[in-house]
């Protein structure tokens, strides 16, 4: 799995976590209906996106870009889960936009070891390699 797409996969089981997490302290229709069905959304916003994508930036510019686009995807997930909503898909490429070429998606890729060789959670040792920020920004959640 490549980074962007581990990334977007980390992302998404963040939000299913907060949208289960969050009670507003009355029964939401999804408690009600537990047993029958589950509440999902599909979310889609215009991402804020590189400007040129065949550009080089650095890692920082990438990661602030990609920051851009979560919080936007943060706000709509606490919208969400005050709504009942448990799971909510968002667009692929969504969080740092599509047309690069090889080299210029390199800064907003995280680096990943292969799981063979190192048992690692980036959630618990978020430090522990470098380039593997956007693996955990999604923790905030």
């Amino acid at each position: 799995m490549s980074g962007a797409r581990s990334k977007l996969a980390l992302f998404l089981c963040g939000c299913y976590v907060v949208a289960l997490g969050a009670h507003t302290g009355e029964e939401s229709v999804a408690e009600h209906h537990e047993a029958e069905y589950y509440m999902a959304a599909v979310y889609e916003h215009p991402s804020i996106l590189s400007l040129n994508p065949l550009a080089l930036v650095s890692r920082q510019e990438a990661l602030e870009l990609m920051n851009q686009n979560l919080d936007i995807y943060e706000q709509q997930v606490m919208t969400a889960a005050q709504k009942g909503v448990q799971i909510i898909v968002f667009p692929e490429d969504g969080i740092h936009g599509f047309n690069f070429t090889r080299t210029s998606i390199y800064p907003f890729l995280d680096f990943m070891p292969s799981p063979q060789v190192v048992r690692w959670n980036p959630c618990l040792e978020p430090h522990r390699f470098s380039d593997t920020e956007a693996g955990y920004m999604e923790v905030r959640f």
